[in-house]
């Protein structure tokens, strides 16, 4: 008679005799391409790189997993924005200032309900700190794929990271 355990690792982890298997993820099966971008909506100049502290703004965040399987995978995805100041002016993340963090987390995700994920943070006007000059930031966007819970949860898990530079912003 057979019978199926499913428990957590044990504290002093299990004696494998012969050593375990390290089973890798092949590029062919597992692959995904990220994407982040700051888009000043009002502006028709899409290289522009400096927003005025009045405007919303817009940061989309885009995935894409390839390989099969991806569609057995399920968690939850987190993504940020940090700014770091050149200048006058502290450092944070975007989750630190939106009223509802939780705008920038992809919930109970499922790889078979698709592959292809988009995730668009409307960021309302005045929410960047600005000095009364202007201030700069070098930007950074970055995900991550967590799996036993979501982003905040301490018994979550790690189970991919990425990150992106997106360069200086200024905010004026």
């Amino acid at each position: 008679m057979a019978t199926d355990t499913v428990a957590a690792l044990p504290a002093d982890k299990p004696d494998w005799l012969d050593g375990a298997t390290e089973i890798e993820l092949s590029t062919r099966h597992l692959r995904a391409k990220w994407d982040a971008d700051i888009l000043d909506v009002d502006d028709k100049n899409k290289a522009d790189t400096i927003i005025e502290r009045k405007d919303e703004f817009v940061v989309r965040f885009r995935v894409y997993l390839g390989g099969r399987l991806w569609k057995c995978i399920t968690g939850c995805w987190c993504f940020d924005v940090g700014f770091s100041a050149i200048g006058d002016g502290g450092d944070f993340n975007l989750s630190d200032l939106l009223a509802d963090k939780t705008e920038l987390h992809i919930r109970d995700w499922k790889g078979c309900d698709g592959v292809y994920i988009e995730k668009c943070v409307t960021v309302p006007g005045g929410t960047i700190p600005v000095e009364h000059c202007g201030t700069l930031y070098e930007v950074g966007c970055k995900f991550e794929l967590r799996c036993c819970g979501c982003c905040d949860d301490e018994d979550s898990h790690l189970a991919v990271a990425g990150h992106e530079n997106q360069g200086e912003y200024m905010f004026v």
